[in-house]
């Protein structure tokens, strides 16, 4: 069984191709088109039995691609995915005769529990869920790995294999579920532990940025004032004196 993917987008097909590539879904070849037109190009070199496609492409879009591929190979099996919430393009879809209609932004999830009826239909195996089943779930996985590893070089490849996405999903995902990109939001955890930190240890400035994960001071320092609005050696220093303050103010406090 062959698999094609169209989508004008580099990375939309890298994310789909990943997607069925870790599914356990059986296949012989799993190949690529960047528009309608040259996946009927490719259909006729090499047909496909399943086809994945973007509904809006240059150069021929995923309507006319479907039909004239439903015309001309009737058993092909096609998911269409589009960003659009149109009634009038899924009544065109359904009177093709195109098996799936799905809605961008499209989870593994979707893709597998689609790609496992169209499979059904065929009498093959179903599809396995392999990824993540729910989205906030992976995200809550990738928060508390992250905190966990604060101190550790930590890249988004390696937070996607933790939930077994592909990174640029994973970062789509991410920035939808936390309203920040994984940078900003690793970033703004090992400064929050930084603050911590430096109120509560005895550590060197140095070593309190090698704890949170920056191994140049100068960069951490940067960082830090931007964020807290003044350099590290300040922040500690200012509450150094909040202590002082506070013990003088109440001495009773120490005897009791």
């Amino acid at each position: 069984m062959n698999i094609m993917v169209v989508d004008d987008e580099p990375l939309e097909r890298e994310v789909l191709l990943d997607i069925v590539s870790k599914s356990s879904l059986e296949f012989d070849r799993c190949f690529e088109a960047e528009n309608g037109r040259a996946a009927l190009d490719q259909m006729r070199n090499e047909q496909a039995d399943i086809v994945i496609m973007d509904l809006k492409m240059p150069v021929m879009d995923g309507i006319h691609a479907a039909a004239e591929m439903k015309d001309q190979y009737p058993q092909v099996k096609i998911i269409i995915l589009t960003a659009y919430n149109d009634f009038d393009y899924a009544v065109k879809t359904v009177k093709i005769g195109v098996e799936d209609f799905l809605l961008k932004p499209v989870s593994p999830k979707e893709i597998l529990a689609s790609l496992s009826k169209i499979t059904e239909q065929m009498g093959l195996h179903a599809v396995s869920m392999v990824y993540k089943e729910d989205a906030s779930d992976a995200i809550q996985s990738v928060t508390e790995y992250i905190r966990m590893n604060l101190d550790e070089k930590l890249s988004l490849k390696q937070l996607a294999d933790h939930v077994f996405l592909h990174p640029q999903y994973l970062s789509r995902l991410f920035k939808q579920e936390t309203g920040k990109t994984v940078t900003d939001y690793i970033t703004q955890k090992r400064i929050e532990k930084s603050r911590e930190l430096l109120i509560q240890s005895h550590s060197s400035i140095t070593e309190i940025s090698q704890q949170c994960g920056f191994t140049d001071i100068n960069y951490f320092s940067r960082v830090f004032s931007k964020l807290e609005g003044v350099p590290p050696k300040k922040y500690r220093t200012y509450h150094e004196s909040l202590r002082k303050e506070k013990r003088n103010r109440f001495p009773y406090d120490r005897i009791m």
